[in-house]
């Protein structure tokens, strides 16, 4: 199990598959040239989860089941007012695993007015948020472990 922490994925001109996405690119491309692509199991993106008002879509680029093992945890934890039923398709850093054949979820909020503006402060984060998301991650990755073995 590792934690990745990925750089470079907004794009310096204009948002494509080749201006975008630049450290989870590079990691998915290195892991597939040392042939070690086959040992992840699965990728769990978190990427802006710590809105005051976390509401988190189901992504529909993302992988059904590992999605549908997520949502279902996070329901049996009684936080299915932050994992919505509705879905959105996000090109994020789960892509470049998706598109190599790696099952990845993204966990995402963009519904965030201040994102990516001066106005994007620490007043706008919530402990309780992160704390939600991250108990929801470990106990997936409890079922996600009993699930690829």
């Amino acid at each position: 199990m590792w934690i990745a922490f990925l750089d470079g994925e907004e794009a310096l001109v204009e948002w494509s598959d080749t201006d975008s996405t630049y450290g989870s690119r590079q990691m998915a491309a290195r892991l597939a040239l040392a042939n070690e692509l086959r040992r992840v199991k699965a990728v769990v993106l978190a990427d802006m989860i710590g809105d005051r008002d976390l509401g988190l879509r189901r992504e529909s680029n993302s992988t059904g089941w590992l999605t549908d093992l997520v949502w279902n945890t996070a329901k049996r934890l009684g936080y299915e007012k932050h994992f919505l039923s509705e879905s959105q398709a996000i090109e994020d850093d789960h892509m470049p695993f998706v598109k190599r054949g790696v099952p990845a979820v993204d966990l995402i909020d963009l519904d965030y007015p201040a994102w990516h503006t001066p106005a994007d402060t620490l007043d706008k984060v919530s402990a309780r948020s992160l704390g939600v998301v991250g108990h929801v991650i470990l106990e997936s990755v409890k079922e996600i472990e009993k699930k690829v073995r």
